[in-house]
């Protein structure tokens, strides 16, 4: 938990102290999944303009994965204490123990937990300790999990205490809360509803012409080059952002027009590497580059001229809504929910029934089409759900701390 240093008072300082709230988000790990961008990003609002609200937020983070991740010292840094809690079928008497004493020590006014079902089990696990308001956040589709005998049954019991003990489910969508079959009805007085995953808007206002112009020269192309981007996971065990499709796509386009070149930012060096050695042998390895994690993936949707989106399955899309604010176009799965397009005509949706080929040529013709207008885009994001703001406000409406505002 973050500390304040001891000044002189200031107008600010003498007003009168807001009431406290304690909230504890629980996450596997801070991997670069776009829940737990989502929390940097709560974080660094709460740091810039957390005085504004008529109560003080606390956040702690449970690690149920019990291990450091990329993304550890930076929450940390902006103010969050982190709990490692291994969580595991041969350590839940373990996990109870440590869960609850927790829960009971951190005095916590909320809870939420991003683990989909496995929620429910943690709700499970903290009975006797559970806070007032319980959220459980479902963000990953359904088909992306293990089909094993125990695992179903996992999920089954997950969900039950989702349903009895969770006082709001929020989904990254309203098509993933039918998915789960957690959509709102009027048989039930829980809450659900969709609550996205915002983020700031600020480094898409950056000059895309100077993003256009370093980019090319960081990677040696020249400046009429038509940059391909996808960002994603390059492994995953269900391989969920169809990488190797991406890339056949990719090769396609350059195939038939040489200037096309393509940026595949995202996690995973062995299966990086494997992809490097095959670009090199095909003589692709220049037009083909393969960076890793990038931090700056915003200025590199400022240069880029096509979002590559052909993922499996998606809860959302936040990539591609992260795309339509900096005014670049995507061509997505027809997998991807609609609630991802945020700006009318941004994002063209085609059939994975379809051959990489097929999408090439889509993939050409939004090429040739003049550049958007990336401001309005961004505006239009801004004033979406999908900001920041918004989504902040909508999320402390949740926990029942302050009303939604309206954006």
């Amino acid at each position: 938990m973050s500390t304040r240093a001891s000044t002189t008072p200031t107008a600010a300082q003498s007003r009168p102290a807001r009431p406290v709230r304690r909230v504890l988000h629980v996450f596997h790990s801070l991997g670069m999944g776009g829940a737990e961008m989502w929390l940097l990003a709560i974080l660094e609002w709460l740091q810039k303009y957390g005085d504004t609200l008529p109560v003080e937020i606390q956040l702690d983070v449970a690690l149920t994965g019990g291990k450091r991740t990329i993304l550890d010292d930076r929450v940390a840094a902006l103010g969050a204490s982190l709990h490692y809690l291994h969580y595991g079928r041969r350590r839940l008497g373990q996990f109870r123990s440590d869960f609850r004493q927790l829960l009971s020590s951190g005095h916590y006014d909320a809870i939420h937990d991003h683990a989909d079902y496995s929620g429910g089990l943690h709700l499970l696990l903290g009975l006797g300790s559970l806070p007032p308001a319980r959220v459980i956040h479902v963000h990953n589709p359904l088909n992306t999990f293990s089909s094993s005998r125990i695992k179903r049954f996992a999920r089954a019991v997950g969900r039950g205490a989702v349903v009895r003990l969770a006082t709001t489910v929020a989904g990254t969508s309203m098509r993933i809360l039918h998915d789960y079959d957690l959509a709102p009805h009027v048989g039930t007085a829980q809450r659900r509803l969709a609550i996205h995953c915002g983020f700031d808007l600020t480094p898409f206002a950056a000059n895309a012409t100077h993003a256009r112009a370093a980019v090319r020269a960081e990677f040696g192309w020249d400046a009429n080059a038509k940059i391909l981007l996808f960002v994603g996971r390059l492994k995953s065990h269900f391989n969920q952002k169809n990488p190797r499709v991406a890339l056949e796509i990719a090769r396609d386009c350059i195939a038939r027009d040489s200037r096309v070149k393509a940026l595949f930012v995202g996690a995973g060096d062995e299966a990086r590497q494997e992809i490097q050695n095959e670009l090199a042998t095909d003589g692709l390895g220049d037009a083909i580059q393969l960076p890793g994690i990038r931090f700056d993936v915003p200025n590199l949707m400022l240069a880029s001229d096509l979002l590559l989106f052909p993922s499996i399955a998606e809860g959302l899309g936040m990539v591609a809504v992260e795309a339509q604010a900096a005014g670049l176009r995507t061509i997505a799965s027809d997998t991807t929910p609609r609630e991802c397009e945020v700006v009318s005509g941004m994002v063209t949706f085609v059939s994975l029934s379809e051959s990489p080929a097929q999408w090439a040529e889509r993939a050409l013709a939004l090429l040739a089409l003049p550049a958007p207008d990336r401001d309005a885009a961004r505006l239009a994001v801004d004033r979406s759900p999908f900001s920041i703001t918004s989504s902040v406000m909508a999320l402390l409406d949740a926990y029942g701390f302050v009303p939604a505002s309206k954006p």
